[in-house]
C-alpha cells in the first residue's frame, strides 16, 4: 500500500487549483464591451452615436453594464436619445438622455441607480444614522417603502458639495433627501419638504 502525506496531498491540491485559476482567466473573456440593442429606428449614424454613448457612460465602480438599450426620436435636426443600461449586478437599471446634433453629443439628464446592492444598503444605513434625517423619522411620518437611492456624477454633485460621485438617498413619501459621500462615510447635505 503506498502511503501519500497529508503534506503532499496539500500540495496536489494546491497545484490543481492554481492550474483550474489560470485557466480560468485565461480563457474568460472581457465583458467591458458594450452591446447596444436599438428600439424603433436607427439613426444613419448609429455607429459614431454608439461610440460616443460608450465614452460618456458612468456606471457606479463594480457595475458594468451588459445591455445597452437605444431609442431615438427626431426634432428639429436634433436627435434625442434615451438610452437604458442594465446590468447583472444590480437589479435597478441606469437610464440616460442624451441629445446628438452636428456630430456631438450631449448629456441631457440621467437617473442612475445601478449601484452595488452593499452600497445602496451603506448609503440608506448612512442617511438614517443622519442626525436630521433620524429625527424628521422620529416625528411620527408614516414612511411607506424603500427610499429611491441614484448616484450623483460629480458635474452635479458640484453644485451641492464638491465634484465626485456622490449617492442621494431619498423619501418621497416624507419629502426627505440626503447626499451621501461614500468616501468619507458620511451626510454632507440634507433636504427636507419643510424647506
Amino acid at each position: 500500500m503506498v502511503h501519500i502525506s497529508k503534506m503532499s496531498i496539500a500540495i496536489l491540491i494546491m497545484i490543481f487549483l492554481s492550474a483550474g485559476i489560470f485557466s480560468l482567466t485565461d480563457s474568460t473573456p472581457s465583458s467591458s464591451v458594450n452591446e447596444f440593442q436599438w428600439i424603433g429606428t436607427t439613426p444613419a449614424d448609429f455607429d459614431k452615436i454608439e461610440e460616443d454613448i460608450a465614452q460618456q457612460l458612468s456606471p457606479y465602480p463594480g457595475i458594468e453594464y451588459d445591455n445597452i438599450t437605444l431609442s431615438a426620436s427626431e426634432e428639429s435636426n436634433k436627435i434625442h436619445i434615451h438610452a437604458t443600461a442594465s446590468s447583472p449586478d444590480s437589479r435597478y437599471a441606469d437610464r440616460y438622455d442624451f441629445t446628438y446634433h452636428d456630430d456631438e453629443l450631449i448629456l441631457a439628464g440621467y437617473i442612475l441607480e445601478a449601484i452595488p446592492e452593499s452600497v445602496r444598503s451603506e448609503a440608506i444605513v448612512l442617511a438614517i444614522e443622519n442626525e436630521e434625517i433620524a429625527s424628521a423619522m422620529d416625528s411620527g411620518m408614516q414612511i411607506k417603502g424603500d427610499p429611491s437611492v441614484k448616484q450623483i456624477l460629480p458635474k452635479t454633485s458640484e453644485k451641492f458639495y464638491t465634484g465626485k460621485t456622490l449617492i442621494s438617498v431619498t423619501w418621497l413619501d416624507i419629502s426627505i433627501s440626503a447626499l451621501v459621500d461614500m468616501d468619507t462615510s458620511t451626510v454632507v447635505q440634507v433636504w427636507t419638504g419643510l424647506e
